[in-house]
């Protein structure tokens, strides 16, 4: 289900037009300071459901202090893709639906010296 949200999310044209593939990460494999923007993936707790899987993804975005110009573009583009999710199939899962939970606001994050924000999504399949 990771693979599947990553290929689907990499192949969005106006994602990618604010953050490059080579840009983009799952949370704990960003080492040092990245090129900005970049974009990390977070699954949080998964919520057992009486088929299939409930998982929680956060979807931070961030960028180099002053703007958030990019995070605002990024943010409504990947609201816009993951709303349109409808039985997604993939190499490890099938998703059939996320469901947007809120997004976190203009945040800074001191480690990185960025602006940065996220959308939180209850995203809803089987694993393969």
């Amino acid at each position: 289900m990771r693979k599947t949200m990553y290929q689907f999310l990499v192949a969005q044209a106006p994602l990618l037009a604010v953050v490059p593939v080579s840009r983009w990460y799952q949370a704990g494999s960003v080492v040092d300071v990245p090129v900005k923007p970049f974009a990390v993936l977070r699954w949080l707790a998964p919520v057992p459901l009486a088929v299939g899987f409930g998982r929680q993804l956060r979807l931070d975005v961030h960028d180099t202090r002053g703007s958030y110009a990019n995070i605002d573009t990024f943010n409504r583009a990947a609201t816009a893709a993951l709303k349109s999710v409808v039985d997604l199939v993939g190499v490890d899962g099938r998703i059939t639906q996320c469901d947007f939970l809120g997004s976190g606001g203009d945040q800074e994050d001191d480690t990185y010296k960025t602006n940065y924000s996220f959308t939180s999504w209850q995203v809803i399949g089987v694993d393969l």
